[in-house]
């Protein structure tokens, strides 16, 4: 007598499997838009801090309001709460930070440094957070 071959009833394996990787999937895609976020932050505080040093290089008497508007407007067009962001225009090495950028920057050939420190939030940690900064030192010629 020869005996067929038993099947095996395999209906739930494929969910088991699913379910076995489906958290691993997603830790994958979550990191990957946390990352893109921020980088998305790290290319407009570079791009900010870009613009201020420029300002500060190129300001004659302005005010460090002045030189610190287009930093604060590259925050906020990108979408980031610039009133949490802290700027600072300094002149290294004494590292000296001042309320007006007329005396301080316009000497030919000192650098100027721009320093933007933003916190960054991660949304998937309810709220965990961690300091980005970004600094830029121009030259005046």
């Amino acid at each position: 007598m020869r005996q067929l071959p038993r099947r095996l009833n395999r209906s739930g394996q494929a969910l088991v499997e699913f379910a076995l990787v489906l958290p691993l999937v997603l830790l994958l895609v979550v990191g990957m838009l946390e990352f893109a976020r921020a980088w998305n932050l790290h290319q407009t505080m570079t791009d900010a801090v870009r613009e201020g040093a420029r300002r500060a290089v190129l300001a004659d008497g302005w005010p460090a309001d002045s030189v610190k508007a287009p930093m604060w407007r590259y925050l906020a067009q990108a979408g980031y709460n610039p009133s949490f962001a802290s700027m600072e225009i300094c002149t290294p090495p004494n590292t000296s930070c001042g309320a007006t950028v007329s005396g301080q920057f316009k000497d030919s050939g000192k650098n100027v440094t721009v320093v933007l420190t933003l916190p960054y939030k991660l949304w998937v940690l309810n709220g965990m957070s961690f300091t980005m900064k970004s600094t830029f030192t121009v030259r005046n010629e």
